[in-house]
């Protein structure tokens, strides 16, 4: 063998190695990565079941400690606003400290309310709330920031989907896993072993999970892997100046105030006994599609839009489909369809409207990684005051039409009139601008 053939041999079986050794590399960071974001998830997924509690709690603490059970429930109540308003200082405060000691700290919070909720006495309950409200405001949103740091911008869409349908399936298995939990040891102790698991885990998170893949493998880490070259500051004045991100913020507070906050979790049930003439417990399953749409929908639209040049593409094809299948609703009880239509209608309008979840995506990728905190946390604040404002509009337009017609069904008009905000929602979409090269999803 020649010296010139030898040579190249050694320099091809060098490059096999390395070739290897980064794939191996990559591996490993990937299963790190996968570690991290089950971290965050599981967190995520601990507050979505901490929100079924009042709906089974109500009853118990009111015949516990003798007050009104509509008084509890307007004590429960207090958690939203302070959510909504904790949601800006959350994000700044990851972004500022990290999702280690923010969502460590943010989880034993939590905890703390919860255990402060065992107190029979109103203003430990009100303290407790307040407390659980503040912490879980850390949740989604380090969820997201988890993604940012440790995957690729190409997984990140995907890995959002999964961590929504992580929280729709805590909403949908929380309230009969509680419900036993009560039956077999009380209401108190079952807040009690809840609360002991969230000091379990937020000792968790302040041990096991990193804020960056680190400096030995800096080299190798996905925040390399993917170019994000930015123009734009990350400081927050820049955040709510950009035009773009208000609009990514208004675009899925509708699809979700109108849809989700409005429709599903407050009027669909007594729409489909009115005009359906259903029993309570057939409107309830129908209505449960919704939400198993959405756990489907959510991570399928990180992959489908991958599909096409743009997200915002997929976006307004989604937003259109949500339009068409919720004006569906209305006219199917109108031309009283069959039950089996109404499930694939509903199933379908929740597929649609989980693609909200691309808002984020897109939003990701117009300001550094260390600022993605306060994007998440300003566009979930907008998300959690569209969940306040379309209920409470489509309650006095409700009351307005009762007081002025007389219909057979007063929210068959109302629904039809939700169709507005949702067109509007679909219009929005064309103004949505990304930047083709950090927001490419195949990147």
């Amino acid at each position: 063998m020649s010296l010139e053939t030898q040579s190249r041999a050694i320099r091809s079986n060098e490059e096999t190695r390395v070739e290897r050794n980064l794939k191996e590399n990559k591996n490993s960071l990937m299963t790190i990565s996968l570690f991290m974001w089950g971290i965050a998830a599981v967190f995520y997924g601990l507050d979505y079941l901490q929100h079924t509690v009042p709906s089974v709690l109500i009853e118990p603490i009111s015949n516990s400690i003798g007050v009104n059970y509509i008084d509890i429930a307007t004590i429960m109540s207090i958690y939203f606003p302070v959510y909504a308003l904790s949601q800006i200082p959350a994000g700044y405060l990851i972004d500022k400290y990290g999702v280690k000691q923010a969502l460590g700290w943010s989880c034993l919070t939590v905890s703390l309310g919860l255990f402060c909720m065992l107190a029979p006495f109103v203003s430990t309950i009100i303290i407790g709330r307040v407390l659980i409200a503040i912490g879980s405001a850390f949740a989604f949103i380090g969820a997201l920031k988890t993604i940012s740091i440790w995957f690729p911008l190409k997984y990140f869409s995907l890995f959002v989907g999964i961590t929504q349908s992580i929280g729709v399936l805590g909403g949908l298995t929380g309230q009969v896993f509680i419900n036993h939990l009560i039956e077999i040891s009380g209401w108190q102790l079952a807040l009690f072993n809840i609360a002991l698991f969230g000091v379990f885990w937020s000792i968790i998170i302040l041990f096991l999970l990193k804020n960056t893949p680190g400096l030995a493998s800096t080299s190798l880490s996905f925040a390399t892997l993917t170019s994000e070259n930015h123009k734009k500051k990350g400081d927050f004045l820049s955040l709510i100046r950009d035009k773009n991100i208000w609009l990514l913020a208004i675009y899925a507070a509708i699809m979700v105030g109108t849809v989700m906050n409005t429709f599903a979790e407050l009027y669909d049930v007594i729409f489909l006994k009115k005009s359906m003439h259903m029993s309570a417990q057939q409107a309830t399953h129908i209505t449960l599609f919704i939400f198993i749409g959405v756990g489907v929908g959510a991570p399928l639209h990180g992959i489908i839009s991958n599909w096409f040049p743009k997200q915002s593409i997929w976006m307004r094809w989604c937003a259109l489909m949500t339009l068409i299948f919720f004006l569906s609703i209305p006219l199917a009880s109108m031309a009283s369809l069959s039950t089996g239509f109404l499930v694939l209608i509903y199933f379908l309008l929740g597929f649609f409207v989980s693609s909200m979840l691309l808002s984020f995506s897109i939003a990701r990728c117009c300001y550094p990684i260390d600022s993605h905190g306060s994007i998440f946390a300003l566009v979930n604040t907008i998300i959690g005051f569209g969940g306040f404002l379309f209920p409470l509009v489509f309650g006095q337009i409700v009351k307005l039409l009762m007081g002025h017609f007389q219909f057979s069904n007063e929210l068959l008009m109302p629904l039809f009139l939700l169709g507005i905000p949702l067109g509007i929602s679909f219009a929005i979409t064309f103004f949505i601008k990304e930047g083709a090269k950090p927001c490419d999803p195949k990147m």
